[in-house]
């Protein structure tokens, strides 16, 4: 079993309850945080959802390195890692963060 952290942070001033673990596979560890507020019924800044995710390296041999478009604007991140152990910590974080939001979002009837 493995230690959860109950945090909150704050997207575009709406209040984001959010959920950390540390992943630890030999010699890749990283820390990963999850939240999102669920379904607001919008699909625009105003009135929808808030949704975050966090990944940071403790060690290991990871990169991640933002993607820019044609203007030079951020428009995502991309992992890279080397060795099993970076494999199978990865996979680990992901799954949490996707049990996280997903428990977050469920609605009547999932």
């Amino acid at each position: 079993m493995y230690a959860i952290t109950a945090g909150e942070t704050r997207i575009n001033g709406q209040r984001v309850e959010t959920f950390e673990r540390e992943v630890v596979k030999d010699r890749a560890q990283l820390n990963v945080i999850a939240g999102t507020t669920g379904y607001k019924g919008r699909n625009h800044r105003d009135a929808g959802c808030r949704v975050y995710v966090g990944l940071d390296c403790v060690c290991g041999d990871f990169n991640f390195s933002p993607v820019t478009d044609g203007r030079g604007r951020m428009t995502g991140v991309e992992i890279a890692g080397c060795g099993d152990d970076s494999l199978t910590a990865l996979v680990r974080a992901l799954k949490f963060a996707v049990r996280v939001l997903d428990e977050q979002r469920l609605e009547f009837g999932d």
